[in-house]
């Protein structure tokens, strides 16, 4: 039986990886945050670089898709098909909660900041279902 021949532990390449991605996430999340900061400070006004203060968090942003997607390519089959549910029903989390932050706002209520109650929510939910289709580690 192959199964006696599979190892149960964690090549060192997947290993390499699995280190490569989470550094580049972590790289660009900590842009990301400096570049968010550059914008609340100096992204206000008339001045003409709040264009650039304003794209430069969606330039890390587009880092992080692009890392993941990377990541995604290096994953084999059976990786893959833990990995998506995961993203799938964060996916879909996210968009309905932005469909119903949308319904309230358009009803009058006031949400400021909407999209970050979008975001967590939509990871917390990816989170949740990796913990509990027992995803890889990315």
């Amino acid at each position: 039986m192959t199964s006696d021949l599979d190892t149960k532990r964690e090549t060192p390449t997947e290993r390499r990886r699995r280190r490569t991605f989470r550094v580049r996430v972590w790289i660009g999340t900590g842009c990301y945050l400096l570049a968010s900061l550059a914008l609340y400070q100096w992204g206000h006004g008339d001045n003409p670089w709040r264009i650039v203060w304003a794209l430069l968090p969606v330039a890390f942003m587009l880092w992080i898709v692009v890392v993941t997607v990377l990541r995604v390519r290096q994953m084999d089959e059976y990786q893959v098909k833990l990995f998506f549910p995961g993203l799938a029903v964060g996916f879909t989390v996210s968009v309905f909660s932005a469909l119903t932050l949308g319904t309230l706002s358009s009803a009058g209520y006031d949400v400021p900041n909407a999209g970050w109650p979008v975001a967590l929510l939509g990871i917390v939910a990816w989170e949740f279902t990796n913990l509990l289709v027992k995803a890889p580690v990315a």
